[in-house]
């Protein structure tokens, strides 16, 4: 009877093990699956990196105000994180309209912005940030009002209009700033 108790007990423990190891063994299975896609996933995104690089380095001068996402400004406008500060990436002044769908000034703002895209075409471009889809943006550039209007150019730390100007107080701005 004891030799019996004692033979469940040892296999009893030695299942145990062998269940431990093969869990274990599963784990390190899977981790190594997922750095596998990891590795694919980095590998795929680096020429995405370098596909978008390019692509960001021609300037759209059709006089359309562009929408840009969050990755989209990091690589058209500027680098959020640059310890030399905010360094514009473009040639071609520009502003950017941090706005949002349900804000009332920045929809009265748009079509004023679209006319200016058009009669400034070549000379200056207009982009816009959905500040609800742009957070990051967002925060980084201290937006607390909207719309908020930054100026962007070649060598000069970007500039700021807080509200919705008139077209004809933007349209002096805009002279000013492609001088």
């Amino acid at each position: 009877m004891k030799t019996n108790k004692t033979t469940t007990i040892l296999s009893l423990i030695l299942l145990t093990g062998l269940t431990i190891t093969s869990c274990k063994n599963s784990t390190t299975q899977t981790q190594e699956d997922q750095e596998g896609v990891t590795q694919i996933t980095q590998e795929q995104e680096d020429n995405n990196k370098s596909e978008s690089s390019a692509y960001s380095l021609e300037e759209d001068l059709s006089g359309k105000v562009q929408i840009l996402t969050e990755e989209q400004f990091m690589q058209k406008i500027t680098a959020i994180d640059d310890p030399k500060g905010f360094q514009y990436l473009g040639k071609t002044p520009a502003i950017v309209d941090f706005y949002a769908d349900w804000c009332r000034p920045c929809v009265a703002l748009s079509p004023i912005m679209e006319d200016l895209a058009e009669k400034y075409k070549g000379k200056l471009i207009i982009y816009k940030v959905n500040v609800d889809k742009a957070k990051n943006l967002a925060t980084v550039f201290n937006i607390q009002s909207i719309p908020t209007l930054m100026f962007f150019k070649v060598n000069n730390q970007p500039g700021q209009m807080v509200g919705a100007p008139q077209k004809s107080q933007l349209e002096r701005k805009i002279q000013e700033f492609i001088k």
